[in-house]
């Protein structure tokens, strides 16, 4: 095998490859990438860890077909810093290569094509077009609240639903919950919501960046992505998602509205102050809000914002780094916090009709 490649396209592919590359398998095969050529000017990049799965076909010259495999994380950081514009890769006896650019040549060990394991086949997938925004958005509005307790593996992702014209996205790790609705005209038709790992979403993000529209597609066991020449395979958790309405509070009964970014300084101020097993304390009053918390190794703080809020006085406590960081996914000036009790959850969202709310435990203050 041998083939000669521009520098940026190969490290288009080998970017991606190497972060999905398992390093740490007792299986030595999944931390290689696969490189196979394709006719006379296409190789295949492939990456596995076995739940999610790369390829990308990128333009070459081909020379000799052939397959190897070699180092994932050593091949792009080789290729990251050769000196030429272009790439020659040549398979040598042994499962050897030969690596040459500008006046630069390396010889590095690799290991046989035929080993490598098979990956999905992304192209007997049925997919819908989606805009790489909107799928964005919404994996960075719910990847924050997933669960990283790999003991409780229901919820080491987030939910997914489509029914073709609406999709929503929803996570929780037992202590905050959040969920994102959104519009997508043509979108896939999900007769029940799936699952999908941290992991994979991680690099569907990652995916999604250099490009406008991709393919999307559900094929249990797998959810299918493809952008251009790339294509990802994530395998879905099997399991069942909790019933995520019924945490969701329904009984409204006292609103407080608050400007969200004084209400994030004041939150992380309070912070300093708090601990693991101490919370922030959040009074409301006809006055507006207090927010205090006290530490007996530090101290404590107290500090008032203007609110608008109407019913009796209440006094809650929160985790203040779970409200921050649903706090962080809102754009809106105004947030509105909607509680039942003081030992109620309290439920979170911007004013101005996005469809986007989290859900926030209380602690006991």
């Amino acid at each position: 095998m041998e083939f000669r490649i521009s520098k940026n396209e190969f490290l288009r592919g080998l970017r991606l490859a190497q972060g999905i590359a398992d390093r740490k398998s007792t299986m030595p095969m999944l931390a290689n990438v696969l490189l196979r050529t394709q006719g006379k000017n296409k190789i295949l990049v492939a990456a596995t860890d076995l739940n999610v799965s790369l390829t990308a076909e990128l333009k070459s010259e081909n020379a000799n077909e052939g397959g190897i495999t070699l180092g994932a994380k050593n091949l792009y950081e080789l290729i990251a810093n050769a000196p030429g514009d272009d790439v020659t890769l040549k398979k040598a006896d042994n499962h050897w290569a030969e690596i040459r650019s500008g006046k630069v040549t390396y010889r590095i060990v690799g290991m046989p094509d035929r080993d490598f394991p098979k990956v999905p086949d992304h192209r007997e997938a049925q997919y819908a077009q989606v805009e790489s925004i909107v799928l964005k958005e919404m994996i960075e509005r719910t990847l924050f609240s997933v669960c990283n307790d790999e003991t409780r593996f229901h919820l080491n992702g987030v939910y997914f639903e489509s029914d073709g014209s609406k999709a929503r996205m929803v996570s929780t790790d037992g202590h905050r919950l959040s969920k994102v609705e959104r519009t997508i005209a043509n979108g896939p038709k999900l007769s029940a919501g799936v699952i999908i790992p941290k992991k994979g979403l991680l690099e569907i993000r990652k995916v999604i960046e250099t490009a406008a529209q991709v393919k999307l597609a559900i094929k249990t066991p797998h959810l299918f992505l493809v952008a251009d020449d790339i294509a990802l395979a994530v395998k879905l958790i099997d399991a069942q998602f909790p019933p995520y309405e019924q945490v969701i509070p329904k009984d409204h009964k006292k609103v407080i509205t608050v400007d969200r970014p004084k209400f994030i300084d004041a939150l992380r101020r309070a912070q300093l102050m708090s601990s693991e097993t101490r919370g922030v304390k959040v009074a409301a009053s006809k006055d507006g809000i207090t927010i205090t918390s006290d530490n007996p190794d530090l101290g404590e703080v107290r500090e008032e914002l203007e609110a608008e809020y109407k019913g009796d006085a209440i006094a809650i406590g929160f985790n203040p780094k779970y409200v921050v960081e649903l706090l962080g996914q809102m754009q809106s000036d105004q947030i509105t916090i909607s509680l039942g009790g003081d030992l109620d959850p309290g439920l979170i969202q911007p004013l101005g009709g996005d469809q986007y709310l989290g859900v926030v435990m209380p602690m006991r203050i």
